[in-house]
């Protein structure tokens, strides 16, 4: 067993090293080229070697058969993989890569974020990663008078992304400057996406030492997630 054991191993790091040296070469592949070499490696290839070796003689209908069915359900496997990767590249680019918690419309306080039906619809649609209608106004509303304040806007956001906002390295911080810009806006102007970075460095360092605890507990409370 032993023995058989570390023929297998070499075989199998041969098999993964010609794997990685054809990837390497092959690394920018179009799509439809990889899809053909997949198609020939994982379907013609082991169709073929079952041929050679099967003691059973088949047609020429039934081989030429064999291969079209092999190749038609390898395609349509892989349409439906790429389908799938393309639309969740599309979800991904349209909210810049975040993923956000599911929120209840019945749960949200639309008194304390002053929303109106179209931010709910289009808070909705951000959550679930669909393209915007039109921006979410941050309006100042007697409850809170920070709403209109773009700290604020960081908490509401580190709340409903998922493991949230809080001192993110550089590319992630560029991707949220750009969800900032492209999804809200404040009631009388937009937001000055300039200004971002410094904001962030400040709210980071007051959500740090404890300034924004009660907005928080507020903002956390009036989304329904408490």
């Amino acid at each position: 067993m032993e023995r058989l054991g570390e023929i297998f191993a070499t075989w199998l790091y041969q098999s993964r090293r010609e794997l990685k040296l054809l990837w390497l070469k092959h690394g920018t592949l179009t799509t439809n080229k990889l899809s053909f070499l997949v198609i020939c490696i994982f379907g013609i290839l082991p169709l073929t070697c079952y041929f050679l070796i099967s003691s059973i003689n088949y047609s020429i209908a039934q081989i030429v058969a064999s291969y079209i069915f092999v190749s038609l359900l390898f395609c349509l496997s892989l349409l439906l993989v790429i389908t799938w990767f393309k639309s969740e590249e599309l979800f991904k680019n349209n909210v810049q890569g975040f993923s956000f918690l599911l929120l209840s419309p019945s749960r949200i306080d639309t008194v304390f974020f002053g929303f109106d039906s179209k931010d709910v619809e289009n808070l909705l649609r951000l959550i679930n990663g669909l393209p915007a209608e039109q921006k979410i106004v941050i309006r100042e509303t007697p409850k809170n008078k920070q709403t209109g304040n773009i700290r604020f806007l960081f908490t509401f956001l580190d709340l409903i992304v998922r493991g949230g906002i809080f001192r993110m390295d550089t590319k992630p911080k560029e991707a949220l400057n750009m969800l900032i810009s492209e999804r809200f806006t404040f009631q009388n102007s937009e937001i000055n996406s300039g200004t971002l970075p410094s904001s962030y460095s400040k709210w980071c360092a007051a959500t740090h030492d404890g300034t924004y605890d009660d907005v928080r507990k507020d903002v956390s409370k009036a989304l329904g997630i408490t």
